[in-house]
């Protein structure tokens, strides 16, 4: 158990990972928010003491999870949602086997991991995620040859020809 480098969490596992060529020691979500390459050597072994291995872990990012996103206000209807069942934060984090400063925090608006959302999503009976909705594309139609200019796209923006 260790310190992260990165995010300063206290008391987590930590590996050692590459960010730009600096080599850190960071904790595992901070590896996998930011998909960083993790080197993780190995202790020596008793048959051949003089060699290190390296074993390199690449985390990506679920692409499905990027279908869904956290509500802009998941702060405020976790807070509602424990207080309509009648219970108190440390309540909450006994019953969801968390630490009451995970809930405090959630409650303040800092997003805990994915995971953590799903759990108090579940045991609440509130909902926290809604689906991706991308902005739709828009056309610009350039009346010449050139290249596209500030202002043809203020004409388009403005709905002039």
């Amino acid at each position: 158990m260790g310190t992260c480098e990165m995010c300063g969490t206290e008391r987590v596992s930590t590996l050692l990972s590459e960010i730009s060529g600096a080599r850190l020691r960071c904790c595992t979500r901070c590896i996998e928010s930011n998909n960083l390459n993790v080197l993780e050597t190995k202790k020596k072994s008793a048959t051949n003491p003089g060699t290190v291995s390296i074993r390199k872990k690449s985390y990506t990012k679920n692409m499905s999870k990027l279908e869904e996103e956290v509500v802009p206000n998941f702060h405020i209807i976790i807070k509602r949602g424990r207080e309509n069942k009648g219970w108190t934060p440390r309540d909450l984090a006994k019953r969801l086997n968390l630490r009451l400063n995970d809930i405090q925090k959630a409650e303040s608006g800092v997003q805990p991991a994915d995971s953590v959302l799903r759990k108090i999503e579940k045991s609440l009976d509130i909902i926290l995620f809604e689906d991706n909705v991308s902005e739709p594309e828009r056309s610009v139609r350039i009346p010449s040859s050139r290249g596209m200019t500030i202002g043809d796209a203020l004409d388009e923006f403005l709905g002039k020809e």
